[in-house]
Protein backbone atom coordinates (compact mmCIF):
# COMPACT_ATOMS: atom_id res chain seq x y z
CA UNK A 1 0.00 0.00 0.00
CA UNK A 2 2.85 2.38 0.82
CA UNK A 3 4.39 1.80 -2.62
CA UNK A 4 1.08 2.52 -4.32
CA UNK A 5 0.58 5.75 -2.35
CA UNK A 6 4.15 6.78 -3.16
CA UNK A 7 3.53 6.20 -6.88
CA UNK A 8 0.27 8.10 -6.66
CA UNK A 9 2.05 10.98 -4.91
CA UNK A 10 4.63 11.14 -7.72
CA UNK A 11 1.86 11.14 -10.32
CA UNK A 12 0.03 13.99 -8.58
CA UNK A 13 3.31 15.87 -8.17
CA UNK A 14 3.86 15.75 -11.93
CA UNK A 15 0.26 16.79 -12.52
CA UNK A 16 0.69 19.72 -10.10
CA UNK A 17 3.82 20.81 -11.94
CA UNK A 18 2.06 20.64 -15.31
CA UNK A 19 -0.82 22.70 -13.91
CA UNK A 20 1.60 25.25 -12.43
CA UNK A 21 3.39 25.56 -15.79
CA UNK A 22 0.02 26.06 -17.52
CA UNK A 23 -0.83 28.72 -14.95
CA UNK A 24 2.48 30.49 -15.61
CA UNK A 25 1.86 30.30 -19.35
CA UNK A 26 -1.56 31.88 -18.82
CA UNK A 27 0.08 34.67 -16.84
CA UNK A 28 2.48 35.37 -19.71
CA UNK A 29 -0.45 35.23 -22.13
CA UNK A 30 -2.33 37.84 -20.08
CA UNK A 31 0.73 40.10 -20.05
CA UNK A 32 1.09 39.72 -23.82
CA UNK A 33 -2.54 40.47 -24.70
CA UNK A 34 -2.64 43.46 -22.36
CA UNK A 35 0.55 44.86 -23.93
CA UNK A 36 -1.01 44.19 -27.34
CA UNK A 37 -4.16 46.05 -26.28
CA UNK A 38 -2.27 49.01 -24.82
CA UNK A 39 -0.05 49.31 -27.90
CA UNK A 40 -3.01 49.05 -30.24
CA UNK A 41 -4.92 51.74 -28.41
CA UNK A 42 -1.85 54.00 -28.23
CA UNK A 43 -1.56 53.75 -32.01
CA UNK A 44 -5.20 54.82 -32.38
CA UNK A 45 -6.76 51.39 -32.76
CA UNK A 46 -10.10 50.36 -31.36
CA UNK A 47 -10.47 48.62 -28.04
CA UNK A 48 -10.67 44.84 -28.16
CA UNK A 49 -13.46 43.79 -25.81
CA UNK A 50 -12.20 40.24 -25.48
CA UNK A 51 -8.90 41.24 -23.82
CA UNK A 52 -10.25 42.15 -20.38
CA UNK A 53 -12.74 39.29 -20.32
CA UNK A 54 -10.11 36.75 -21.36
CA UNK A 55 -7.74 38.11 -18.72
CA UNK A 56 -10.38 37.73 -16.03
CA UNK A 57 -11.05 34.12 -16.98
CA UNK A 58 -7.33 33.36 -17.13
CA UNK A 59 -6.83 34.78 -13.62
CA UNK A 60 -9.37 32.28 -12.30
CA UNK A 61 -7.47 29.40 -13.91
CA UNK A 62 -4.09 30.72 -12.75
CA UNK A 63 -5.31 30.64 -9.15
CA UNK A 64 -6.69 27.11 -9.26
CA UNK A 65 -3.85 25.71 -11.37
CA UNK A 66 -1.10 27.14 -9.17
CA UNK A 67 -2.53 26.55 -5.68
CA UNK A 68 -1.98 22.74 -5.56
CA UNK A 69 1.67 23.14 -6.56
CA UNK A 70 2.23 25.78 -3.88
CA UNK A 71 0.55 23.55 -1.30
CA UNK A 72 2.71 20.59 -2.32
CA UNK A 73 5.91 22.63 -2.00
CA UNK A 74 4.78 24.28 1.28
CA UNK A 75 5.04 27.70 -0.33
CA UNK A 76 1.58 28.81 0.77
CA UNK A 77 0.90 31.36 3.48
CA UNK A 78 1.71 30.08 6.98
CA UNK A 79 1.92 31.90 10.30
CA UNK A 80 5.52 30.82 10.97
CA UNK A 81 5.85 32.89 14.13
CA UNK A 82 3.06 30.96 15.81
CA UNK A 83 3.88 27.61 14.23
CA UNK A 84 7.61 27.74 15.09
CA UNK A 85 6.87 28.45 18.76
CA UNK A 86 5.28 24.99 19.21
CA UNK A 87 7.19 21.93 20.32
CA UNK A 88 7.53 19.01 17.86
CA UNK A 89 4.53 17.08 19.20
CA UNK A 90 2.20 20.08 19.07
CA UNK A 91 3.40 20.91 15.57
CA UNK A 92 2.38 17.44 14.48
CA UNK A 93 -1.01 17.77 16.19
CA UNK A 94 -1.79 21.10 14.52
CA UNK A 95 -0.34 19.91 11.23
CA UNK A 96 -2.63 16.85 11.33
CA UNK A 97 -5.60 19.02 12.25
CA UNK A 98 -4.84 21.49 9.44
CA UNK A 99 -4.31 18.73 6.88
CA UNK A 100 -7.42 16.84 7.94
CA UNK A 101 -9.68 19.89 7.81
CA UNK A 102 -8.09 21.01 4.54
CA UNK A 103 -8.70 17.60 3.00
CA UNK A 104 -12.34 17.50 4.09
CA UNK A 105 -13.08 21.03 2.87
CA UNK A 106 -11.34 20.50 -0.49
CA UNK A 107 -12.96 17.09 -1.00
CA UNK A 108 -16.42 18.54 -0.38
CA UNK A 109 -15.71 21.51 -2.64
CA UNK A 110 -14.49 19.13 -5.36
CA UNK A 111 -17.66 17.04 -5.21
CA UNK A 112 -19.93 20.09 -5.21
CA UNK A 113 -17.85 21.66 -8.00
CA UNK A 114 -18.17 18.56 -10.17
CA UNK A 115 -21.94 18.56 -9.64
CA UNK A 116 -22.17 22.24 -10.61
CA UNK A 117 -19.98 21.75 -13.71
CA UNK A 118 -22.07 18.74 -14.79
CA UNK A 119 -25.32 20.70 -14.36
CA UNK A 120 -23.95 23.67 -16.30
CA UNK A 121 -22.78 21.35 -19.06
CA UNK A 122 -26.12 19.54 -19.20
CA UNK A 123 -28.15 22.75 -19.27
CA UNK A 124 -25.83 24.53 -21.71
CA UNK A 125 -25.56 27.59 -19.45
CA UNK A 126 -23.59 30.51 -20.87
CA UNK A 127 -22.12 33.59 -19.23
CA UNK A 128 -23.87 36.89 -19.85
CA UNK A 129 -20.84 38.68 -21.27
CA UNK A 130 -19.52 39.81 -24.64
CA UNK A 131 -17.82 36.49 -25.38
CA UNK A 132 -20.67 34.34 -23.93
CA UNK A 133 -18.54 31.27 -23.07
CA UNK A 134 -20.13 28.14 -21.66
CA UNK A 135 -20.18 28.52 -17.88
CA UNK A 136 -18.76 25.06 -17.28
CA UNK A 137 -15.53 26.08 -19.03
CA UNK A 138 -14.97 28.62 -16.28
CA UNK A 139 -16.39 26.64 -13.37
CA UNK A 140 -14.25 23.58 -14.23
CA UNK A 141 -11.19 25.31 -12.77
CA UNK A 142 -12.73 25.07 -9.31
CA UNK A 143 -13.14 21.28 -8.89
CA UNK A 144 -9.82 20.70 -10.68
CA UNK A 145 -7.87 22.88 -8.26
CA UNK A 146 -9.84 21.77 -5.20
CA UNK A 147 -9.38 18.10 -6.12
CA UNK A 148 -5.64 18.45 -6.52
CA UNK A 149 -5.43 20.35 -3.23
CA UNK A 150 -7.51 17.64 -1.52
CA UNK A 151 -4.91 15.08 -2.53
CA UNK A 152 -2.09 17.33 -1.29
CA UNK A 153 -3.80 17.72 2.08
CA UNK A 154 -4.28 13.94 2.25
CA UNK A 155 -0.60 13.43 1.47
CA UNK A 156 0.36 15.93 4.19
CA UNK A 157 -1.93 14.12 6.63
CA UNK A 158 -0.27 10.77 5.86
CA UNK A 159 3.19 12.32 6.28
CA UNK A 160 2.10 13.80 9.61
CA UNK A 161 0.89 10.40 10.84
CA UNK A 162 4.38 9.09 10.04
CA UNK A 163 5.80 11.80 12.34
CA UNK A 164 7.24 14.10 9.70
CA UNK A 165 7.00 17.83 10.25
CA UNK A 166 6.38 19.69 7.00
Amino acid sequence: MDGFFSSLTKLFSKLNLICAILGAALLFFIAFIICFEVTGRALGGASRLWVIETSEYALLYITFLGAPYLLEKNMHVVLDLVYDSFKHTWRLVFQALNSGIGFLVCAILTIVGIIVVAEQFELGVREVTVMRPHSWWLTAAFPLGAGLMAFQFLEQFVRTLKGKVL
